[in-house]
């Protein structure tokens, strides 16, 4: 409750405070030493009555007398403070009284002290001595009352003073608190009203060569470095560390807001630039070459933007631009301008020149048309067109064309990818199909690990349906990452099942080969399971395997010396390969599946066959016919001396948990 008042009413209240306790600690102090006062100024006026009438008294015990009693009482009207009086001679006799007056309660009253102070009387005892010869002694009953009148007037006159008091102790209090409120009020309304962050500062000064002084300069220096260090920060939020122009979040907030005004008429123009094979230029040349490329083709292409136009660098290689109030056919013709800037800019590093050219993106979006996250898929579908045209090609976006809509699928296929690689809502499962052997019969298995895809309610993607658009987006080597891993921590938990196991064949992209991410995904996996490495065989498709192979020779070697097997998938598509059959260390070789379902009907895919076959078994590596879907092809195969064969006729894809339970 008190932090709610503010600290000049705080100041008053407690000033106030002060001026009443002082007031009342004042009354009671000298109220108290009033009242001692009064007591010794009773005492002596009692003792003084009684040595006056010590003599008389005197006289009277050694030899009473009417006249001389008479003498003594009349004494003591004079007195008006006297209430009553005992005499007592030395044997204790009460031998005069004047008053009323109780004998035996003064007696008790004075039983530990001559001296007794009741609410109205004081009652004392004083001794009849003369040289020094005790003859008794005389209790006196004194009235307080005009003490206490005194007393009482003293009371009066200190609260008759104590609200002016309070009145002037309040009039200081306002006085102080506005005095020494008033810069810290001033202070607090320059707060309220600052805002550095948007370079808004109140600056506030005062006479004052204390404290204050200090607080105030503090306070306006404060402001400006804060200002100052806003701007530095804000500008640093909003562009680009490397180029100067602004960054991904300034863009994308630019555009949300410009989506939601709707006072634009004519449309807006987002374009999104890609430079081309720009990483074969970082990878050639460096990076700080690539940086300097940056700096100068952004340089060379805010000389064609026009004005107010919004130029931004997205990512690595990634610029976005927007063009607010503007109709759709001037986005176009700043489309063609754009493309022509970047078409042919050359770039020289080290006395050797390099070109680079650009894909662009155009999306003409009025507002409320989309939201941010659909105009930013739109123009990154439009972009991945762009690039599927070749280099320095550009897209507009039309939600209808059809080539749109098919990048649109392939990137949210892609999303759904990496949603599977990690922890869903769309998931990935393995499955594998028999390999079975054509030339002898064995109670061990066989089998090609196999990935299918469900999206997030549960519908199957076809794999040909998600591993183009994975190879597009480079996402291959991640998938097989995850196969290879994701295989071994199922069956190595299954000692029965790999102890049956004759090998499984796992397929790889080609770039797999060569990433450093899956080589060392698959040097990882070596030494974290326990597995029978002869027990596995790395398939790469033919169409990829030369160039694959040339590029990993030494990951290949590292693999042989783990016992790992490589079998050539597809092959027989691509006879000109034949000649380099020789040289590759292939342990398996998978013969194409179009061969083979044609084989009865031409023979020349039976030729093919037999020719794969032979070459195969002189360099002694098995053989794996595809697509056998009948009992006709096994028997062939068999005559013609194929080592394994692998087809529905064979065996189905069936779940890797189905097989684990056999």
């Amino acid at each position: 409750m008190w932090n709610k008042f503010s600290i000049k009413i705080q100041l008053i209240i407690i000033i106030s405070l002060v001026v009443v306790a002082v007031e009342v600690a004042t009354m009671f102090f000298v109220l108290k030493i009033q009242k001692e006062e009064n007591n010794k100024n009773a005492i002596i006026e009692a003792k003084a009555i009684t040595k006056s009438l010590n003599n008389d008294f005197v006289k009277y015990i050694l030899n009473p007398s009417a006249d001389l009693l008479s003498d003594i009482s009349f004494r003591l009207k004079a007195f008006q403070n006297i209430k009553s009086m005992l005499v007592f001679d030395e044997a204790n006799n009460a031998i005069y009284k004047y008053g009323t007056i109780d004998k035996e309660s003064t007696k008790k009253y004075l039983k530990d002290s001559n001296t007794f102070f009741t609410q109205d009387s004081l009652y004392i005892k004083n001794n009849l001595v003369v040289d020094n010869y005790n003859f008794g002694y005389t209790i006196l009953d004194v009235d307080l009352t005009n003490f206490k009148k005194r007393q009482n007037h003293i009371t009066y006159t200190i609260l008759a003073i104590f609200p002016f008091a309070l009145i002037f102790g309040s009039f200081l209090a306002i006085f102080f608190s506005k005095s020494y409120t008033k810069p810290f009020l001033n202070l607090l309304e320059a707060m309220k009203k600052s805002d550095p962050t948007k370079d808004n500062i109140k600056y506030i000064k005062t006479n004052a060569s204390n404290e204050i002084k200090d607080i105030f300069q503090g306070f306006n220096t404060q402001m400006e470095q804060i200002s100052c260090a806003s701007k530095k920060l804000q500008f640093q939020a909003n562009h680009d560390q490397l180029t100067g122009i602004y960054n991904r979040f300034y863009m994308d907030k630019t555009i949300e807001e410009t989506l939601k005004d709707a006072n634009n008429t004519k449309g807006n123009n987002a374009f999104l630039i890609d430079l081309d094979q720009f990483k074969l230029i970082n990878d050639s040349v460096g990076n700080e070459a690539g940086d300097n490329l940056l700096k100068m083709l952004v340089n060379h292409y805010k000389q064609i933007l026009p004005k107010d136009a919004l130029f931004g660098r997205i990512d690595g290689d990634s610029f976005s631009v927007l063009l607010k109030n503007s109709s759709k056919e001037f986005g176009e013709q700043f489309l063609q301008k754009s493309l022509e800037a970047l078409s042919d800019f050359r770039f020289s590093h080290n006395n050797e020149t390099h070109s680079v050219s650009a894909s662009i993106a155009l999306v003409h979006f009025k507002a409320f048309e989309f939201t941010l996250n659909e105009l930013l898929k739109a123009v990154t579908v439009s972009l991945y067109t762009a690039k599927q045209k070749g280099r320095n090609k550009s897209h507009i976006y039309d939600k209808s064309d059809e080539k749109t809509k098919q990048v649109s699928i392939e990137i949210d296929t892609a999303k759904m990818i990496k949603e599977a690689l990690g922890n869903g809502p769309a998931r990935f499962e393995l499955f594998a199909q028999d390999i079975v052997p054509l030339q002898y019969e064995t109670d061990k298995i066989g089998y090609e690990i196999l990935i299918r895809m469900w999206d997030k309610d549960n519908n199957f993607i076809s794999p040909d349906k998600f591993l183009g658009a994975a190879e597009r987006y480079q996402l291959m080597s991640a998938i097989d990452s995850y196969v290879l891993w994701t295989y071994l921590e199922t069956v190595t938990k299954n000692k029965k099942h790999i102890n049956k196991l004759h090998s499984a064949h796992i397929n790889l992209a080609g770039s797999s080969l060569n990433n450093p991410d899956f080589q060392a995904k698959v040097k990882e996996a070596i030494e974290y399971f326990d597995f029978p490495w002869e027990k596995l065989e790395l398939e790469i498709t033919e169409s990829s395997a030369i160039g694959s192979f040339n590029m990993a020779n030494e990951f290949i070697s590292y693999l042989k010396s783990k016992k790992i097997g490589l079998a050539l998938d597809d092959f027989g598509t691509g006879m000109a390969s034949f000649e380099y059959l020789k040289s590759m260390p292939f342990d398996v070789i998978k013969i194409d599946g179009s061969f083979v379902k044609d084989m009865h009907n031409d023979p020349t895919d039976k030729a093919v066959i037999k020719y794969i076959q032979e070459i195969a078994s002189l360099k002694n590596q098995e053989t794996v016919a595809e697509y056998v879907e009948t009992k006709e092809d096994v028997e062939e195969l068999r005559k013609i001396g194929v080592t394994y064969g692998q087809g529905y006729y064979l065996g189905k894809p069936r779940a890797l948990s189905s097989w684990l339970e056999e």
